[in-house]
């Protein structure tokens, strides 16, 4: 009976992890953690980009189905404001001011994003003209279609608006790797959608 409440005893001293053991242990889930981390990151802001993306497409395809059912020129404009890049569809009047009379609404707001994990850039200069790919600023940029939903006659066509993960050392500017666009290919109005990188970047 002695004999096994010894047993017992050093096989209760004996049971357990030993300092060693633990400390292996925390160093390999440091190490997986270390090497799964950035696959991890580069999967969120891929979904990230490609949800703001989508609303990008949404918007557009949104003036495009109100010029064709309404037979009436509508516009979609694009801008920063205070930080946070907004889109308005609205029926195109030259008098009217989209900055005021028109209803704008967050790209990122109820998608989960926050303004500053995303990029929002484009290429129009003026409304419906090619420029070089830059930072969406609080000025309007606008694309236009006419009443059967494709583009006028003086349009410039592959006009983009591209969404990136912008670079941690500079705002501004956008990781290369990481950008998606919509682009208006052709004078017909089609939309090409998931283009990705230097796909993005055509300019006059």
């Amino acid at each position: 009976m002695e004999d096994n409440q010894s047993l017992n005893r050093k096989a209760n001293k004996d049971a357990g992890f030993t300092f060693m053991e633990l400390l292996i242990v925390i160093l390999m889930v440091g190490i997986l953690s270390a090497i799964a981390a950035p696959s991890w990151l580069a999967f969120v802001n891929r979904q990230r980009v490609n949800k703001v993306n989508e609303r990008v497409l949404s918007v557009i395809q949104e003036a495009q189905r109100q010029a064709k059912n309404k037979k009436l020129s509508y516009s979609v404009s694009f801008r920063m404001n205070d930080g946070v890049p907004e889109a308005a569809v609205y029926k195109d009047n030259k008098n009217d001011n989209p900055t005021q009379n028109f209803q704008w609404q967050s790209l990122v707001g109820d998608l989960g994003v926050k303004p500053d994990q995303i990029w929002v850039g484009t290429n129009l200069t003026t409304e419906n003209q090619l420029g070089t790919l830059s930072i969406l600023k609080d000025d309007n940029k606008t694309i236009t279609f006419d009443n059967q939903g494709v583009l006028p006659n003086d349009a410039d066509t592959n006009l983009a608006i591209v969404v990136a993960v912008p670079d941690s050392k500079n705002k501004n500017n956008p990781i290369e790797a990481t950008k998606r666009c919509v682009k208006i290919k052709t004078i017909l109005g089609a939309l090409e959608t998931n283009k990705k990188g230097a796909e993005c970047n055509h300019s006059t």
